[in-house]
């Protein structure tokens, strides 16, 4: 399961606790649970996207090298007297 659906979950965990009729420390025990899971995952999600963003900008990059690299090569080819 994505983990922004874990979240919406959690969220909705946490709006139902008063109705579901549990003891205030039971009531109270899984709103914290609850809490600090939404915040992980939260964190988690952030993480993830900073690492997937900062992979696209290294794969763009070595692809722009690559080409570069290929371009000097064609030249260099192409004017053998250099």
């Amino acid at each position: 399961m994505p983990k922004s659906k874990i979240i919406l979950t959690l969220g909705f965990l946490i709006a139902l606790l008063p109705v579901l009729g549990f003891p205030n420390s039971w009531e109270s025990f899984f709103e914290v649970v609850f809490g600090l899971s939404i915040v992980l995952l939260s964190v988690m999600i952030s993480i993830d996207r900073r690492l997937s963003l900062k992979a696209r900008v290294q794969k763009r990059q070595a692809r722009k090298r690559a080409s570069i690299e290929q371009e000097i090569k064609n030249q260099s080819n192409s004017n053998p007297s250099l």
